[in-house]
């Protein structure tokens, strides 16, 4: 009897130049709760300046990370920014955001070179998460009725805060390479159009 799949071939008549597509650039990924953002979020609204004397080149800021100029424009509507709110509450997986670790230390002012530690991936997913925190998007609590942040008690708060939401990283200063990872990860609510790719 067979089957249509195989977990491999059973002989190597298959054509060996055939290559898949394969990562552009090494990802780590941490576990990390929602809470390690919200503390960047809190010391960058503290000193907003300091960010941007640190990266004088990002187009503007999510949740205190740096955004370039080549990522798309924030897409997301209110429901669709309420619904990933609600699924942070509801324990669902939220994937990962993503960002660029690289920076160059060679120099010796305190901006960081261009694309230092970018948001790659996530930016409507932190700024739902930046709206909710500023008290911008009301999200339905159990009994349905519309809650801000700032109405929530500290015990919630906490379950809140440790909810997962990965931070996965690459590394690197070749701005094709990271436009090329950039394009890659249009597989989420709102998938970008072939005019937002950057990558030409």
């Amino acid at each position: 009897m067979t089957t249509a799949f195989q977990r491999y071939t059973a002989d190597e008549t298959s054509d060996s130049s055939i290559q898949m597509p394969q990562r552009v650039l090494e990802t780590l990924t941490h576990q990390y709760p929602i809470d390690v953002l919200a503390l960047r979020f809190e010391q960058y609204l503290a000193d907003p300046s300091s960010g941007h004397d640190k990266y004088p080149w990002a187009a503007r800021f999510v949740m205190g990370i740096p955004v370039t100029s080549w990522q798309r424009e924030l897409v997301w509507n209110v429901g669709q920014k309420a619904r990933f709110i609600t699924a942070a509450w509801s324990g669902a997986d939220l994937g990962s955001y993503l960002t660029n670790e690289w920076f160059d230390s060679s120099g010796g002012d305190m901006a960081l070179a261009e694309n230092s530690e970018i948001l790659i991936d996530g930016q409507q997913r932190l700024h739902s998460l930046e709206e909710y925190f500023m008290d911008r998007l009301p999200v339905p609590d159990a009994q349905g009725q519309s809650r801000v942040w700032s109405e929530i008690g500290n015990g919630e708060r906490k379950r809140f805060l440790s909810t997962i939401f990965a931070h996965s990283s690459v590394c690197s200063g070749d701005e094709m390479a990271l436009r090329k990872t950039y394009d890659l990860c249009a597989l989420g609510v709102t998938p970008r159009t072939h005019d937002q790719r950057v990558a030409r």
